[in-house]
Protein backbone atom coordinates (compact mmCIF):
# COMPACT_ATOMS: atom_id res chain seq x y z
CA UNK A 1 0.00 0.00 0.00
CA UNK A 2 1.29 3.77 -0.74
CA UNK A 3 2.19 4.64 2.70
CA UNK A 4 3.40 8.43 3.79
CA UNK A 5 5.62 9.13 6.65
CA UNK A 6 4.09 10.45 10.63
CA UNK A 7 4.96 14.21 11.27
CA UNK A 8 6.77 13.71 14.50
CA UNK A 9 4.53 13.61 17.83
CA UNK A 10 1.86 13.85 15.45
CA UNK A 11 -0.54 11.20 13.06
CA UNK A 12 -0.04 9.97 10.04
CA UNK A 13 -1.23 12.64 7.50
CA UNK A 14 -4.02 11.78 5.36
CA UNK A 15 -5.37 13.23 2.01
CA UNK A 16 -8.36 14.33 1.30
CA UNK A 17 -11.08 11.42 0.05
CA UNK A 18 -11.87 13.88 -3.00
CA UNK A 19 -8.44 14.07 -4.21
CA UNK A 20 -6.21 11.88 -5.13
CA UNK A 21 -2.87 13.40 -3.86
CA UNK A 22 -1.28 12.98 0.49
CA UNK A 23 -0.83 15.80 2.86
CA UNK A 24 3.00 16.48 3.23
CA UNK A 25 4.34 15.33 6.33
CA UNK A 26 5.97 17.71 8.62
CA UNK A 27 9.59 16.52 10.53
CA UNK A 28 10.79 18.82 13.03
CA UNK A 29 13.67 20.10 13.07
CA UNK A 30 13.63 21.82 16.91
CA UNK A 31 16.48 19.59 17.64
CA UNK A 32 19.12 20.25 15.84
CA UNK A 33 20.97 23.62 15.22
CA UNK A 34 20.09 26.64 13.56
CA UNK A 35 22.50 25.42 10.01
CA UNK A 36 20.38 22.39 9.62
CA UNK A 37 16.75 24.36 10.61
CA UNK A 38 18.04 26.46 7.56
CA UNK A 39 18.70 24.11 5.37
CA UNK A 40 15.29 22.18 6.34
CA UNK A 41 13.61 25.45 5.89
CA UNK A 42 14.97 25.43 2.24
CA UNK A 43 14.23 22.34 1.44
CA UNK A 44 10.66 22.30 2.48
CA UNK A 45 10.21 25.52 0.16
CA UNK A 46 11.92 23.36 -3.16
CA UNK A 47 9.56 20.42 -2.09
CA UNK A 48 6.66 22.64 -1.99
CA UNK A 49 7.16 24.53 -4.96
CA UNK A 50 7.41 21.60 -6.74
CA UNK A 51 4.30 20.14 -5.43
CA UNK A 52 2.20 23.33 -6.49
CA UNK A 53 3.98 22.46 -10.08
CA UNK A 54 3.05 18.72 -10.27
CA UNK A 55 -0.57 18.95 -9.17
CA UNK A 56 -1.24 21.87 -11.56
CA UNK A 57 0.24 19.52 -14.72
CA UNK A 58 -1.87 15.98 -13.35
CA UNK A 59 -5.20 18.38 -13.24
CA UNK A 60 -4.09 19.64 -16.90
CA UNK A 61 -4.17 15.99 -18.06
CA UNK A 62 -8.05 15.66 -17.42
CA UNK A 63 -8.13 11.61 -18.45
CA UNK A 64 -5.03 10.75 -16.07
CA UNK A 65 -6.76 12.54 -13.57
CA UNK A 66 -9.85 11.50 -13.58
CA UNK A 67 -8.65 8.03 -13.58
CA UNK A 68 -6.37 9.34 -10.40
CA UNK A 69 -9.89 10.68 -8.57
CA UNK A 70 -11.82 7.75 -9.60
CA UNK A 71 -9.39 4.99 -7.87
CA UNK A 72 -8.78 7.34 -4.80
CA UNK A 73 -12.72 8.05 -3.86
CA UNK A 74 -14.24 6.63 -1.08
CA UNK A 75 -10.79 4.32 0.46
CA UNK A 76 -8.63 5.14 3.52
CA UNK A 77 -5.61 4.87 1.48
CA UNK A 78 -3.01 7.97 2.26
CA UNK A 79 -1.75 7.72 -0.99
CA UNK A 80 1.47 9.55 -2.40
CA UNK A 81 2.26 13.00 -3.30
CA UNK A 82 1.10 14.71 -6.26
CA UNK A 83 5.34 15.18 -7.13
CA UNK A 84 5.56 11.02 -7.19
CA UNK A 85 2.68 10.54 -8.77
CA UNK A 86 4.29 13.07 -11.86
CA UNK A 87 7.61 11.98 -11.58
CA UNK A 88 6.14 8.39 -12.11
CA UNK A 89 4.53 9.42 -15.04
CA UNK A 90 7.45 11.41 -16.67
CA UNK A 91 9.88 8.31 -16.27
CA UNK A 92 7.33 5.77 -18.08
CA UNK A 93 6.82 8.33 -20.68
CA UNK A 94 10.88 9.05 -20.81
CA UNK A 95 11.82 5.58 -21.05
CA UNK A 96 9.29 3.24 -22.55
CA UNK A 97 9.69 0.34 -20.25
CA UNK A 98 7.40 -2.59 -21.23
CA UNK A 99 7.52 -4.97 -17.82
CA UNK A 100 6.42 -2.47 -14.81
CA UNK A 101 7.11 -4.07 -11.34
CA UNK A 102 5.23 -2.04 -8.42
CA UNK A 103 6.25 -2.42 -4.96
CA UNK A 104 3.16 -1.48 -3.10
CA UNK A 105 -0.52 -1.02 -5.00
CA UNK A 106 -2.02 2.35 -4.82
CA UNK A 107 -3.30 5.04 -6.63
CA UNK A 108 0.36 5.21 -8.24
CA UNK A 109 -1.03 1.87 -10.02
CA UNK A 110 -3.19 3.98 -12.10
CA UNK A 111 -0.58 6.56 -13.05
CA UNK A 112 2.38 3.76 -14.20
CA UNK A 113 -1.07 2.09 -16.14
CA UNK A 114 -2.08 5.48 -18.00
CA UNK A 115 1.35 6.09 -19.01
CA UNK A 116 2.10 2.70 -20.58
CA UNK A 117 -1.10 3.21 -22.24
CA UNK A 118 -0.18 6.35 -23.85
CA UNK A 119 3.04 5.19 -24.97
CA UNK A 120 1.56 2.22 -26.90
CA UNK A 121 -0.67 4.50 -28.44
CA UNK A 122 1.87 6.68 -29.58
CA UNK A 123 4.47 4.42 -30.51
CA UNK A 124 1.97 1.84 -32.01
CA UNK A 125 3.29 -0.65 -30.51
CA UNK A 126 2.16 -3.50 -27.99
CA UNK A 127 0.96 -2.64 -24.23
CA UNK A 128 3.16 -2.88 -21.85
CA UNK A 129 2.27 -4.22 -18.17
CA UNK A 130 2.20 -3.12 -14.51
CA UNK A 131 2.85 -6.02 -12.41
CA UNK A 132 1.14 -4.35 -8.81
CA UNK A 133 2.53 -6.10 -5.08
CA UNK A 134 0.50 -5.89 -2.38
CA UNK A 135 1.03 -8.03 1.13
CA UNK A 136 -2.53 -6.47 3.03
CA UNK A 137 -4.89 -8.78 1.54
CA UNK A 138 -7.70 -6.38 2.78
CA UNK A 139 -6.18 -3.17 0.69
CA UNK A 140 -5.41 -5.74 -2.08
CA UNK A 141 -9.29 -6.36 -2.69
CA UNK A 142 -10.09 -2.95 -1.88
CA UNK A 143 -7.50 -1.54 -4.80
CA UNK A 144 -9.06 -4.44 -7.22
CA UNK A 145 -12.63 -3.26 -7.20
CA UNK A 146 -11.29 0.21 -7.18
CA UNK A 147 -9.36 -0.13 -10.33
CA UNK A 148 -10.64 1.88 -13.56
CA UNK A 149 -11.57 -0.41 -16.36
CA UNK A 150 -9.63 1.41 -18.32
CA UNK A 151 -6.50 0.15 -17.27
CA UNK A 152 -7.55 -3.35 -16.30
CA UNK A 153 -5.97 -4.75 -19.51
CA UNK A 154 -1.99 -3.67 -18.44
CA UNK A 155 -2.35 -4.41 -14.94
CA UNK A 156 -1.63 -7.44 -13.11
CA UNK A 157 -2.64 -7.40 -9.06
CA UNK A 158 -0.87 -9.88 -7.10
CA UNK A 159 -0.92 -10.10 -3.22
CA UNK A 160 1.75 -12.32 -1.48
CA UNK A 161 2.69 -11.71 2.54
CA UNK A 162 6.00 -9.84 3.00
CA UNK A 163 9.15 -11.95 4.82
CA UNK A 164 12.02 -11.08 5.46
CA UNK A 165 14.91 -11.90 3.46
CA UNK A 166 18.88 -10.62 2.68
CA UNK A 167 21.25 -9.35 0.86
CA UNK A 168 24.97 -10.34 2.02
CA UNK A 169 25.12 -8.68 5.52
CA UNK A 170 21.94 -6.68 5.12
CA UNK A 171 18.61 -8.17 6.68
CA UNK A 172 15.53 -6.57 5.07
CA UNK A 173 12.09 -7.07 4.03
CA UNK A 174 10.45 -8.68 0.27
CA UNK A 175 7.76 -10.19 -0.92
CA UNK A 176 7.25 -14.17 -0.63
CA UNK A 177 6.54 -14.57 -4.34
CA UNK A 178 7.82 -12.58 -6.77
CA UNK A 179 7.37 -13.20 -10.36
CA UNK A 180 10.22 -13.90 -12.29
CA UNK A 181 9.19 -11.74 -15.23
CA UNK A 182 11.66 -9.47 -17.50
CA UNK A 183 11.56 -5.98 -14.89
CA UNK A 184 12.79 -3.21 -16.71
CA UNK A 185 11.54 -0.14 -14.56
CA UNK A 186 10.70 -0.76 -10.47
CA UNK A 187 8.22 1.71 -8.25
CA UNK A 188 9.44 0.64 -4.60
CA UNK A 189 7.14 1.27 -2.01
CA UNK A 190 6.47 -1.77 -0.53
CA UNK A 191 6.02 -3.69 1.43
CA UNK A 192 5.75 -2.28 4.85
CA UNK A 193 9.14 -2.37 5.86
CA UNK A 194 8.83 -4.08 9.70
CA UNK A 195 10.15 -7.35 9.97
CA UNK A 196 6.78 -10.14 10.20
CA UNK A 197 9.29 -11.88 12.70
CA UNK A 198 9.83 -9.30 15.49
CA UNK A 199 8.80 -5.81 14.09
CA UNK A 200 12.69 -4.52 13.49
CA UNK A 201 12.24 -1.59 11.08
CA UNK A 202 14.36 -2.84 8.09
CA UNK A 203 14.64 -2.09 4.10
CA UNK A 204 12.79 -2.92 1.15
CA UNK A 205 14.99 -6.01 -1.07
CA UNK A 206 12.66 -6.47 -4.33
CA UNK A 207 14.99 -3.80 -6.16
CA UNK A 208 17.91 -5.61 -5.66
CA UNK A 209 16.86 -8.95 -6.30
CA UNK A 210 14.84 -7.60 -9.64
CA UNK A 211 19.00 -6.38 -10.56
CA UNK A 212 20.47 -9.35 -9.77
CA UNK A 213 19.08 -11.64 -11.74
CA UNK A 214 18.92 -8.90 -15.09
CA UNK A 215 20.88 -8.90 -18.16
CA UNK A 216 19.18 -5.79 -18.95
CA UNK A 217 18.83 -2.04 -17.85
CA UNK A 218 16.77 -2.10 -14.81
CA UNK A 219 15.75 1.53 -13.69
CA UNK A 220 13.57 2.19 -10.69
CA UNK A 221 12.22 5.08 -8.54
CA UNK A 222 12.23 4.56 -4.81
CA UNK A 223 9.84 6.41 -2.12
CA UNK A 224 10.69 8.01 1.04
CA UNK A 225 12.34 5.71 2.89
CA UNK A 226 15.78 6.64 3.86
CA UNK A 227 16.85 3.68 5.81
CA UNK A 228 15.83 1.39 2.03
CA UNK A 229 18.45 4.50 0.40
CA UNK A 230 21.24 4.04 2.29
CA UNK A 231 21.02 0.59 1.87
CA UNK A 232 20.71 1.10 -2.64
CA UNK A 233 23.96 3.48 -2.25
CA UNK A 234 25.83 0.87 -0.68
CA UNK A 235 24.73 -1.91 -3.45
CA UNK A 236 24.59 0.52 -6.07
CA UNK A 237 27.36 3.07 -5.54
CA UNK A 238 26.01 6.71 -5.54
CA UNK A 239 26.35 7.25 -9.04
CA UNK A 240 23.51 4.63 -9.72
CA UNK A 241 21.56 5.11 -6.44
CA UNK A 242 20.87 8.67 -6.94
CA UNK A 243 18.82 11.04 -3.97
CA UNK A 244 16.78 13.96 -5.14
CA UNK A 245 15.89 16.53 -2.55
CA UNK A 246 13.05 18.42 -4.19
CA UNK A 247 11.81 14.79 -5.00
CA UNK A 248 11.73 13.48 -1.66
CA UNK A 249 12.67 9.81 -4.19
CA UNK A 250 16.09 8.16 -5.10
CA UNK A 251 16.64 7.11 -8.73
CA UNK A 252 18.53 4.05 -9.41
CA UNK A 253 20.10 2.88 -12.57
CA UNK A 254 20.17 2.17 -15.51
CA UNK A 255 21.64 -1.09 -13.51
CA UNK A 256 21.92 -4.68 -14.31
CA UNK A 257 23.75 -7.22 -12.46
CA UNK A 258 26.98 -6.92 -13.12
CA UNK A 259 26.56 -3.17 -11.00
CA UNK A 260 25.52 -5.29 -8.10
CA UNK A 261 28.38 -4.83 -5.31
CA UNK A 262 29.47 -7.37 -2.90
CA UNK A 263 31.53 -7.80 0.51
CA UNK A 264 34.72 -8.96 -0.49
CA UNK A 265 37.64 -9.55 2.48
CA UNK A 266 37.07 -6.10 4.24
CA UNK A 267 39.93 -4.23 5.31
CA UNK A 268 39.38 -1.06 7.76
CA UNK A 269 43.15 0.22 7.53
CA UNK A 270 41.91 3.46 5.77
CA UNK A 271 39.96 4.48 8.08
CA UNK A 272 41.99 4.10 11.23
CA UNK A 273 42.87 7.46 13.27
CA UNK A 274 45.70 7.63 15.47
CA UNK A 275 44.51 11.16 17.02
CA UNK A 276 40.79 11.16 16.41
CA UNK A 277 37.92 9.21 16.53
CA UNK A 278 37.90 6.11 13.72
CA UNK A 279 34.48 5.62 12.02
CA UNK A 280 34.50 2.30 10.14
CA UNK A 281 33.24 2.67 6.70
CA UNK A 282 31.51 -0.51 4.80
CA UNK A 283 32.71 -0.43 1.68
CA UNK A 284 31.31 -2.53 -0.85
CA UNK A 285 33.19 -3.97 -4.46
CA UNK A 286 31.65 -5.19 -7.62
CA UNK A 287 33.12 -7.71 -10.18
CA UNK A 288 35.31 -5.54 -12.90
Amino acid sequence: MNEIGTPTGGTPARRSEHTPGAVPTAVSAAAYGPLVRARKWMVDRMVARRARRAEAILRRNTTLWDLMTRAAAGTAVTGASYSDYLTLYEQVRAYRPREILECGTGISTVVLACALIENAAEDGGELGRVTSMEDDRDWFEVAGKRLPDEVRSVVDLIHSPKVDGFYKCFRGVQYAELPGRPFDFVFSDGPDRHSPVNGDKLFNLDLIHVVRRSETPVRAVVDNHYLTFYILQKIFGIAQARYSVSHKLMFVGPVTKRDVRFLRKESFLPDLRIFSTTELKLRMARED
